[in-house]
C-alpha cells in the first residue's frame, strides 16, 4: 500500500516539475517578442501626428540608448 502512495506522489511531483519547467521556458521565449513590441509601440508614438514629439523621443532614446539612430531603428521595424 505504501508503495502505491509513494508512486502516485512521485508521478505527481514529476508532472508538476514538467509543467513548471515548460511554463518557465515559454516565459523566457516571450521576452524578445515583448521587447520588439515595445519598440514598435514607441516608434508608432514617435511617428504619430503629435505636435510635440519630445516625450516620445525621450522614451525612445531611453529604450535604444544614446548611440542608435531613432529614424533608422523605426524604419527597420
Amino acid at each position: 500500500m505504501d508503495k502505491i502512495i509513494f508512486m502516485k506522489s512521485s508521478i505527481t511531483k514529476a508532472f508538476l516539475f514538467v509543467i513548471a519547467l515548460s511554463t518557465s521556458i515559454i516565459a523566457v521565449e516571450l521576452i524578445p517578442v515583448n521587447i520588439i513590441n515595445k519598440g514598435k509601440l514607441l516608434c508608432a508614438e514617435y511617428n504619430s501626428e503629435a505636435r510635440n514629439k519630445e516625450p516620445a523621443k525621450r522614451k525612445l532614446r531611453s529604450f535604444l540608448g544614446q548611440s542608435k539612430d531613432i529614424g533608422a531603428y523605426c524604419n527597420n521595424l
